[in-house]
């Protein structure tokens, strides 16, 4: 997919908020820069700024992988404290992790490299990296490029466009979403960018993610959206069921536009945190096209589950099972490798009000599997984006997860990441 695709894919489709394309995005308290800072060969570029007009209320989700990056207990630490934030670095082809008291030395001498080009203090900056794990970053020979990406920081589309791109590494398209909020006579924004197309599943993913809104909230009012908005959009997403060391979700807001309005029945937060959900689920469901080696986008719709937790772990096997997922790319048709998964979930069912159907197409009722006509069938396994639905007749819970299928350059990809 080409980046024009995934810049205008954010047609909201019914989504909350008025869906607008990176052309029409306007946040001028944003600027942002892309450049090559001296991780990648060939001067690939490989950093990516965003910086803010003045210190900005942050809040931030970050990976339960136990083994952490050293750009993620900086950035954790930060958020922690309830620091103010004036600029964020992301830089490509490195991660930064497994790389003891250096890497931690590393990201602060990035932040202050920047924090001093920005004027501002390094505790306002946050360093953020991706790429390969376990080899020394080794600043110090990156810090003379700083200067110069500062210097490019615009507050254009196309820049923030650029950044998108200079974020990715087995990525093949830059994902961004913008989505426009009018309520009680306020008119703000909720832009994101993310990268991410291998090592993803929930808690968080390889993934990185910064998201900004032009509305004045409490850090607390921000914790919390993201916290909702992370739950049914990045934490319901897997490729691989790897997750990594290095998974950030930033939500930044300036306040510019002035603070939500102060309505009856929290109306104004409301369609806040409904926006944000739509443009974190949107750069979540690009994140899995995006999927190293893919070829089908699947949602799975899980209903009828004992509680929530089983409704997410029925899902997760199904979207982690190798079975499954290669079934879907060689278009075959084969309910029971689903049926087979959702049994070893762990979750409740009940076998006999269990239903199942692919593509619209009811595969199984009753205890049994249904006879399904062979062209039908081909047919449905054919389409690019295909919908999973089961009922495991055990209760009222449901949820959406995404995933995709596993793939022949999914192997290829990853047995030569190093190399």
């Amino acid at each position: 997919m080409d980046s024009s695709h995934a810049f205008d894919s954010v047609n909201g489709r019914g989504a909350p908020g008025a869906a607008i394309g990176f052309g029409g995005f306007r946040m001028p308290d944003l600027r942002c820069a892309a450049g090559h800072i001296g991780i990648k060969r060939d001067g690939v570029t490989d950093a990516a700024l965003f910086a803010l007009s003045a210190p900005t209320v942050c809040a931030g989700v970050f990976t339960t992988n136990q083994f952490r990056s050293a750009c993620v207990e900086s950035a954790s630490e930060r958020v922690r404290q309830g620091r103010n934030i004036r600029a964020v670095l992301i830089t490509s082809g490195n991660a930064n992790a497994g790389t003891g008291a250096a890497g931690r030395t590393d990201t602060e001498l990035l932040c202050r490299e920047v924090g001093a080009r920005l004027g501002c203090s390094p505790h306002e900056v946050i360093a953020l990296q991706t790429g390969v794990i376990g080899v020394p970053l080794r600043a110090g020979r990156l810090l003379p490029q700083v200067g110069a990406l500062t210097a490019a920081l615009s507050p254009s589309s196309q820049a923030l466009e650029a950044a998108a791109r200079a974020m990715m590494t087995t990525d093949t398209f830059p994902k961004g979403a913008v989505r426009e909020v009018t309520v009680g006579g306020a008119r703000g924004m909720v832009a994101g960018v993310a990268k991410g197309a291998g090592m993803i599943h929930p808690r968080l993913a390889t993934m990185l993610s910064v998201v900004f809104t032009d509305f004045g909230l409490s850090q607390g009012q921000l914790q919390f959206a993201l916290n909702e908005a992370v739950r049914s959009s990045f934490n319901a997403i897997s490729v691989d069921g790897d997750t990594s060391p290095n998974d950030t979700v930033l939500l930044l807001a300036t306040g510019t536009a002035g603070p939500l309005p102060d309505t009856d029945g929290g109306a104004a937060f409301t369609a806040f945190q409904e926006a944000l959900t739509a443009v974190c689920e949107d750069l979540a469901r690009q994140i899995v096209r995006d999927g190293e080696g893919a070829t089908k986008f699947i949602e799975l719709r899980v209903a009828g589950a004992a509680s929530a937790e089983d409704a997410d772990r029925a899902a997760s096997v199904v979207a982690t099972s190798p079975l499954v997922k290669t079934a879907f790319f060689g278009e075959d048709f084969n309910p029971g490798r689903i049926i087979s998964a959702l049994g070893r979930s762990g979750a409740a069912l009940d076998l006999a009000r269990l239903t199942l159907a692919i593509g619209g197409v009811q595969v199984f009722a009753e205890g049994a599997f249904l006879p399904v006509d062979a062209e039908r069938a081909a047919a449905v396994m054919k389409e690019r984006e295909i919908i999973v639905e089961t009922d495991l007749g055990a209760g009222d819970a449901a949820c959406r997860f995404f995933t995709c299928d596993l793939t022949y350059d999914y192997v290829r990809i990853n047995g030569e990441y190093t190399t």
